[in-house]
């Protein structure tokens, strides 16, 4: 059985939830709108850009990259 790799968007979620941190806190560290990132990351129906992946490893200080 192979462990299928999971996405960017889920590595992120996954990593928030272990810090016991929200999407509105990421809204507000990162700058991005919090309606942007709920579109990104619940909804889905927004891309995860370059820019906004790096103001959220920047906030998060990871280093997350799209895959």
């Amino acid at each position: 059985m192979t462990k299928e790799k999971l996405n960017v968007k889920d590595e992120i979620l996954l990593y928030l939830e272990n810090e016991e941190r929200s999407l509105a806190w990421l809204a507000r560290k990162t700058e991005i709108p919090y309606g942007s990132l709920y579109s990104i990351f619940i909804h889905r129906i927004m891309i995860l850009s370059d820019v906004n992946l790096a103001k959220i490893n920047r906030a998060l200080n990871t280093d997350f990259i799209n895959n």
